[in-house]
């Protein structure tokens, strides 16, 4: 009977004097998202910015602030102003501006 392909690795790993090494990297996967943006300008990259580093998605946000996500989106992307009311929630949910 012979050992299976898994018992012979393990069994080889056991045997050797080599030390084994483990690396951990951090990387913050917003900085490679293409959409982020890093340097915003306007008020929908504030916006957008605010959102992604609080982590919330476009329909998440929208309903904390009690509006579709399309006026999220017409914010963000279409350069539409939100309404006081709208920016006064904005503000306080994204802590930002």
């Amino acid at each position: 009977m012979g050992l299976s392909e898994t018992r012979t690795g393990n069994r080889a790993i056991q045997n050797t004097n080599f030390p084994v090494y483990t690396l951990t990297i951090e990387i913050d996967l917003l900085e490679f998202n293409p959409k982020y943006p890093k340097n915003p300008r306007t008020l929908g990259e504030k916006i957008r910015k605010a959102r992604m580093d609080k982590g919330l998605e476009i329909e998440e946000l929208a309903d904390v602030i009690g509006v579709t996500s399309d006026s999220v989106i017409n914010w963000e992307i279409r350069e539409v102003k939100p309404r006081k009311e709208s920016l006064k929630k904005l503000t306080r949910t994204l802590d930002f501006l």
